[in-house]
């Protein structure tokens, strides 16, 4: 079976880890230290934070976007449920925008038309790497003074007009989680616009302390604010920074492997993704449109290649109030996405082998 997802990880880290459990150096410090600075130079924003997980980035930008019992979140519900909950734990209420059925991700438009006084902030998926309308959805909150945090779990080495996602919006949050480009094993991070947000989120993140803290001892510090134990420890952090010397190959196999698809998959039964010139998809995932999902995935499946949604429509889970019948293009989305295997582990042959049951389904 050919995988959907695998997870890269290089044998060199073991080298590091056990350097660090010989130490006994295992919390947040050198290697954090080292990984967060390797993570804010490849995606050009010194004010980037690293947490245990995307969960986290996302909660601590909900914190510092002012997010408040009662406010509302216009979101996506295509996405995995890790982007809403934390702010619907938040006590937001979350607003479903529809999305643009020719790339998945959240419509301008229809954001728009959710905008109430009660409105707090605006919450953008790259789905699958691609990169969102960002420019007409930063103008749309800037009009009506909002936030706008980017899940951009899936698009590490995505471009937006010749820049890497990452700077931006107000906030941008990653995963580094198991089937990610870039995998500790878990964990995340989050780009701040502002130098103040960045320095807030760093507190935060352990407890409302400042680790490096120049004072007689990092104990004398008043907590001001309370916060959480999000911080990413040495560990996840020796495994992402060995990681990161191979994200350009990584992220380069699965841009060519998609380049193939996008020119030799040929079939009218399969609709593929719209990619605008001036945004370049990391393409964690390769999405297409089918009416019958579930026949084209029984003949992968009897092919040997795997395929799945990977996500669902958050509005189907009863903790968010059920389905929104008037999201059109979100309904038909949701009921012909199909998933085919797009990353670093398709070989040559394996990648002619799925086109080949692609064109002939």
């Amino acid at each position: 079976m050919i995988a959907l997802f695998k997870p890269w990880i290089t044998k060199h880290c073991l080298e590091d880890l056990e350097i660090i459990f010989e130490k006994g150096c295992l919390t947040e410090g050198e290697y954090s230290d080292r990984f967060e600075e390797k993570i804010s130079e490849y995606i050009g924003n010194k004010n980037t934070s690293l947490t245990n997980s995307g969960t986290s980035a996302l909660h601590l930008a909900g914190i510092l976007s002012g997010i408040e019992k009662g406010d509302e979140v216009i979101t996506t519900a295509m996405t995995c449920m890790a982007t809403n909950e934390p702010f619907y734990n938040m006590g937001a209420k979350l607003v479903f925008a529809d999305v643009d059925i020719t790339t998945g991700n959240i419509c301008p438009k229809s954001i728009k038309s959710k905008i109430t006084d009660k409105t707090k902030a605006i919450v953008v998926v790259h789905w699958a790497g691609q990169p969102a309308e960002i420019d007409e959805i930063n103008n749309i909150a800037k009009e009506f003074n909002l936030k706008v945090i980017e899940d951009a779990a899936h698009a590490l080495g995505s471009s937006y007009k010749g820049k890497r996602i990452g700077s931006h919006s107000d906030f941008v949050c990653f995963s580094f989680q198991a089937i990610k480009h870039l995998t500790c094993g878990d964990g995340g991070a989050l780009a701040c616009k502002s130098e103040k947000d960045a320095e807030r989120a760093r507190k935060i993140r352990w407890f409302g302390l400042d680790r490096k803290y120049k004072g007689k001892s990092r104990w004398d510090q008043d907590i001001v604010e309370s916060g959480y134990k999000y911080h990413m420890n040495n560990i996840n952090a020796a495994i992402g920074l060995r990681n990161m010397g191979y994200i350009d190959t990584i992220i380069g196999d699965h841009m060519k492997n998609r380049n193939h698809y996008d020119e030799y998959i040929v079939n009218p039964k399969i609709t593929k993704m719209r990619k605008p010139d001036d945004t370049v998809s990391s393409s964690w995932i390769y999405s297409i449109l089918t009416e019958d999902r579930e026949t084209l995935k029984s003949y992968l499946a009897d092919n040997e290649i795997a395929s799945d949604r990977v996500h669902v429509r958050n509005d189907q889970y009863s903790v968010f109030g059920g389905k929104d019948e008037s999201l059109k293009n979100l309904n038909e989305f949701d009921s012909k996405l199909l998933n085919i295997p797009v990353g670093w582990w398709v070989s040559e042959e394996a990648l002619n082998h799925i086109t080949s049951c692609m064109n002939s389904y």
